[in-house]
């Protein structure tokens, strides 16, 4: 009898032992699964908010002076929000990641062009985007 006893304990040991072995094989892989999926949603927000800032840019830019647009950039992290002449940017503070989204209105390059501006915005923050005199101004709203 106490010999089954401790066959059955042995066996019980081998099959933790290979379950923990299986764990400590696939526990990096999951991180680094896990990582790139974080990667993935950083660079998608930083599109989606990269685009939303561009059309309002020229919504802003086509309508004339007088409109305004709310404009609600989402991003996982520190982040640098640039616009520059036909292009809106958008690079991670952390270095993972840098995205343009492409403005229809706008001239190039100068210190009176309009939609020129420099952001440096972290998580989900509130844009103002208005025009006034005769170029576009950008805007942080505080909450």
């Amino acid at each position: 009898m106490m010999r089954s006893r401790a066959q059955v304990s042995l066996e019980f040991l081998i099959i933790l032992a290979a379950f923990l072995a299986f764990l400590a094989v696939w526990i990096p892989v999951l991180g680094k699964i896990n990582d790139g999926a974080q990667q993935g949603i950083a660079t998608g927000y930083a599109k989606e908010s990269a685009a939303r800032l561009a059309a309002a840019l020229d919504d802003v830019c086509m309508l004339g002076e007088g409109n305004v647009r709310l404009v609600e950039m989402r991003l996982a992290g520190p982040a640098r929000v640039e616009g520059k002449g036909k292009k809106v940017f958008v690079v991670s503070g952390a270095g993972g990641y840098a995205v343009s989204a492409d403005r229809l209105c706008g001239s190039g390059s100068g210190a009176s062009d309009s939609g020129n501006f420099v952001l440096e915005l972290e998580g989900s923050t509130k844009l103002k985007v208005w025009s006034e005199a005769g170029s576009t101004q950008v805007q942080v709203i505080k909450e």
